[in-house]
């Protein structure tokens, strides 16, 4: 591996971890596979191939994630192990948290664009909701 093309530092770690984990959760989610190879993520995520390996190879040694092989390449096929999937799902749920609410018409008390902190609909709701019953 080449060393200028790994991103080593605490932050970075961090970052790419979280990124693996959401993208192994996705994958997951969608039906993909709970088993992926390494490159089925690297076509998902901006990076290279020796700077995924390296943070690969440090989550899998946190034991977020599983291989059956404990020399990983691009061939290997990885998993979430329990907790992994556990803060892989957190992670995600972070991330698209504000994406996660319902489509313009379909807003319901929790809405604070349409509802007031006491429940009731604004008169200048930006959705155009349906009234409410």
């Amino acid at each position: 591996m080449e060393a200028e093309n790994i991103e080593k530092s605490a932050l970075k770690a961090l970052f790419w971890k979280e990124e693996i984990l959401q993208v192994m959760y996705w994958m997951d989610g969608e039906g993909l596979g709970s088993k992926i190879s390494v490159a089925q993520i690297l076509n998902f995520i901006n990076t290279n191939s020796e700077n995924l390996l390296f943070h690969i190879n440090k989550i899998l040694d946190e034991g977020l994630i599983q291989s059956e092989t404990n020399s990983i390449t691009l061939e290997s096929l990885v998993n979430l192990s329990k907790i992994g999937k556990t803060e892989a799902g957190r992670h995600f749920a972070e991330a698209f948290q504000g994406l996660q609410k319902a489509g313009h018409g379909e807003c319901g008390p929790d809405c604070d664009f349409c509802y007031g902190p006491d429940g009731v609909k604004l008169d200048d709701c930006v959705h155009n909701c349906a009234s409410q019953n």
